[in-house]
C-alpha cells in the first residue's frame, strides 16, 4: 500500500508538471521590425509617477505568439501572450530601480514560426510621486439612468476602487435624484462636499470632520450653489449659482450643448452659516471659482450676455449659443474685512474668439490651467476643447500640446505637489470620457498623457460609463457610504443671506 502511495504522488507530480505553463522565454535570432509595436493603451513613451499601479497592455500586432521583456537596471521580467500584465510586486521592483530614468520595454512576435522583434520603447519613472488617491463620478450614457451614477475613489497605486455614494442607496429612478460636483479642502476629506439633486435635495458637506446637509439657497440667489471651490487657507467655499439648460444635437459633432442660463458667483461661511455675492453683473454669466493656493485670489469665468427686449432671454441663447463667450476673471479678497477687490482680467479669450473655462491655479502659484474652445462654458462636450497654460508671472499662455489631442480635453485637476494633471478625455472612442495623467515639468510644459491603468486591457472596451469631474485626493473618504445617507435622508441647515460678509 505505501508503495502504491508513493507511485500514485509520483504520477501526480508528473501530470501536473507536466500541465505547468512554460515561463516565457525571450527568442534569438529574431528579424528586426523597424518601428515600435502598436500597443493599448498607448504607454510608449510616456513619464509616469514612480508609484503608480502597472502599466497594463495588449499587444495590437499580427502574431501567434508574443513576449515582452522590461527592464531596469539588474531587473529584468518576462511575459508572454499578447495582454501584458506585470505583476504588482515586480511592478514596484521596477519603479524603484528606475525612479528617475526609465523601464526598457522590448516585444517580440511570433508569426508562421518566424520570431520577429520590434524597436524598444521607454518608459520613464518620473521620481516625482502622484497622489495616492483619485475621485470621480461614473455616469452612464443615458440621461435616465441616473440611478446607475455614483462617486467613486480609486487608489492610484493598484487597481481598488470603492463607492464614496451612489444614487441608489435612497432612490430609484420613478423618484430620480442626481449627485455631483464633490470637492476637497487642500486635498483632504475632513472638509468635503457632494450635491444630492431633486430627492431629498441639499449640499452633503463635511465641515472638520462631521457630516451636515446644507441648503444653499436663498430668496437673494439663482439656485443653490453648484461648482464649489473650498478656499485653502481660509474656512469659506466659493460656489457659482446657476440656472442650466440643455441642448441636444442630431449632427453637430458636439453631441450635447449645456447653456448657463444665468448664473453668479457667491461665498459660504460654514461657520456662521450664510452667504453672499461675489459677482452678479446682471449682463454676464459668471462661473466656475477657483481660489489661488494663498487663498486670497478669486479667478472665476465670465461671458457678457445681456437681456435683450425684443427676444427672451433662453430663446435668444438657444439660438445664438455660439455667441457666449467666456473670459477669465479674478478679484482679490482680504480675509481679514470679508471684502473684495476690483475685477482684473487675467485672460481675455473672447477678444481671441474663443471662450475659456474652469481655471486652476497650480499649488505653487505660478501656472493657470484652463480649457480652450470655441464658445460655450461646457466643453467635456466640445471637440475642439484644448487644455491651455498660463504663466501668471508673465502672461505667456499657449496649449498643453504633448497632453491634447484632436477631441475633448476639459475637466482637469493638478496634484497637491503641482507635478501631475489628471483630465477627462474622449479621444479612445469620442462617445465616453477617460481619465488622462499627465506629468508636468517646472517650465508649465508637460510630457505625453496617458490613460488610467486598469487590471486588464479589455476594461475600457466594455466599459459603459464617463469619468467626470475628476480630483485629487491624499486620503480616501472614510466616511461610510451609509453615513452619508442617514445624513441625506435628514433635514437641511438653510443658509441665510448677508450683502455684508464681515
Amino acid at each position: 500500500m505505501k508503495r502504491l502511495y508513493e507511485y500514485l504522488l509520483v504520477v501526480t507530480l508528473l501530470v501536473c508538471a507536466a500541465c505547468s505553463p512554460k515561463a516565457p522565454v525571450v527568442p534569438g535570432g529574431c528579424s528586426a521590425v523597424a518601428s515600435k509595436p502598436k500597443i493599448y493603451p498607448d504607454y510608449t513613451d510616456v513619464v509616469i509617477p514612480c508609484n503608480i499601479a502597472p502599466l497594463v497592455f495588449r499587444v495590437e500586432e499580427d502574431g501567434d505568439d508574443f513576449v515582452t521583456r522590461f527592464k531596469a537596471g539588474e531587473k529584468e521580467f518576462v511575459y508572454g501572450g499578447r495582454e501584458v500584465s506585470p505583476a504588482l510586486d515586480e511592478w514596484r521592483e521596477l519603479l524603484a530601480q528606475a525612479a528617475g530614468t526609465a523601464v526598457n520595454v522590448e516585444v517580440y512576435a511570433n508569426e508562421a514560426g518566424k520570431w520577429k522583434k520590434y524597436e524598444p520603447f521607454s518608459v520613464i519613472v518620473s521620481a516625482d510621486s502622484i497622489d495616492r488617491y483619485i475621485s470621480y463620478r461614473l455616469i452612464p450614457p443615458s440621461y435616465v439612468a441616473y440611478e446607475k451614477l455614483t462617486i467613486s475613489q480609486r487608489d492610484l497605486t493598484t487597481f481598488d476602487e470603492t463607492v464614496i455614494y451612489s444614487n441608489k442607496f435612497v432612490s430609484s429612478e420613478p423618484e430620480g435624484q442626481c449627485i455631483n460636483c464633490h470637492a476637497y479642502k487642500n486635498y483632504k476629506t475632513d472638509n468635503m462636499q457632494f450635491h444630492v439633486r431633486q430627492l431629498l435635495g441639499g449640499t452633503v458637506f463635511v465641515h472638520n470632520g462631521k457630516v451636515k446637509k446644507v441648503n444653499l439657497k436663498t430668496d437673494s440667489t439663482i439656485s443653490a450653489g453648484v461648482y464649489p471651490f473650498f478656499n485653502p487657507k481660509y474656512d469659506v467655499v466659493a460656489y457659482s449659482v446657476n440656472n442650466t439648460g440643455q441642448i441636444f444635437h442630431t449632427k453637430n459633432p458636439n453631441k450635447v450643448e449645456v447653456q448657463d442660463q444665468a448664473s453668479d458667483v457667491i461665498i459660504y461661511d460654514p461657520t456662521r452659516e450664510i452667504v453672499s455675492h461675489v459677482a452678479n453683473d446682471p449682463d454676464c454669466l459668471e462661473v466656475f471659482p477657483a481660489w489661488s493656493p494663498d487663498g486670497k485670489m478669486l479667478y472665476y469665468c465670465s461671458a457678457y450676455f445681456p437681456k435683450r427686449d425684443d427676444i427672451p432671454h433662453v430663446e435668444n441663447m438657444i439660438r445664438n449659443y455660439k455667441d457666449v463667450k467666456y473670459d477669465i476673471l479674478r478679484r482679490p479678497w482680504n480675509p481679514e474685512t470679508g471684502e473684495f477687490g476690483a475685477v482684473d482680467t487675467v485672460f481675455a479669450a473672447s477678444e481671441l474668439g474663443k471662450s475659456a473655462t474652469f481655471p486652476r491655479v497650480s499649488p505653487c502659484g505660478r501656472y493657470l490651467l484652463f480649457a480652450l474652445a470655441e464658445y460655450g462654458c461646457f466643453h467635456i462636450w466640445h471637440k475642439d476643447a484644448d487644455l491651455y497654460v498660463m504663466n501668471l508671472a508673465t502672461g505667456e499662455c499657449g496649449p498643453l500640446e504633448k497632453a491634447n489631442s484632436a477631441f475633448p480635453e476639459s475637466y482637469h485637476s493638478w496634484s497637491s505637489t503641482g507635478k501631475w494633471i489628471l483630465f477627462a478625455s474622449r479621444r479612445d472612442d469620442t462617445n465616453y470620457s477617460r481619465l488622462y495623467i499627465a506629468h508636468i515639468n517646472d517650465d508649465g510644459t508637460s510630457d505625453k498623457a496617458f490613460l488610467l491603468p486598469q487590471h486588464e486591457s479589455e476594461y475600457y472596451d466594455f466599459f459603459d460609463r464617463s469619468y467626470n469631474v475628476p480630483e485629487f485626493m491624499v486620503e480616501p473618504v472614510s466616511i461610510t457610504p451609509y453615513e452619508f445617507v442617514d445624513v441625506v435622508k435628514g433635514n437641511a441647515v438653510n443658509v441665510k443671506y448677508s450683502s455684508d460678509f464681515r
